[in-house]
């Protein structure tokens, strides 16, 4: 089997699942309206050690989304996973809420 026919074999299936995508503006699709958020503060994420710039969407005082800023010259508006997952620092039923103690010796994993 050579190159081209991988090549070919890839693109149908391809083309097939783009056929049936909408624009935008046609609906069912993420509402991007103003109305999303009340504010967007503009900061940098700490998830890692590239420092990204990121939009965090703001609405009744609780994080809504996190998208990448498209003007920060790092990462010009891209997120990896770790960036996308950051507002589950917040919102994470399994997040650390306070330190965690100690109750045996050191090295006994209790």
């Amino acid at each position: 089997m050579s190159h081209g026919t991988l090549r070919g074999a890839n693109s149908a299936p391809s083309q097939r699942s783009l056929a049936n995508t909408r624009a935008p503006d046609e609906g069912d699709g993420v509402d991007t309206s103003p109305d999303v958020s009340d504010s967007i503060a503009k900061t940098t994420c700490y998830m890692c050690a590239c420092r990204c710039g990121i939009d965090v969407h703001i609405k009744d005082g609780k994080v809504r989304y996190i998208n990448g800023n498209k003007d920060h010259p790092v990462n010009r508006g891209v997120l990896c996973g770790k960036g996308s997952a950051g507002i589950m620092q917040h919102y994470s039923p399994a997040r650390l809420k306070k330190p965690l103690l100690r109750t045996g010796p050191r090295g006994s994993g209790e």
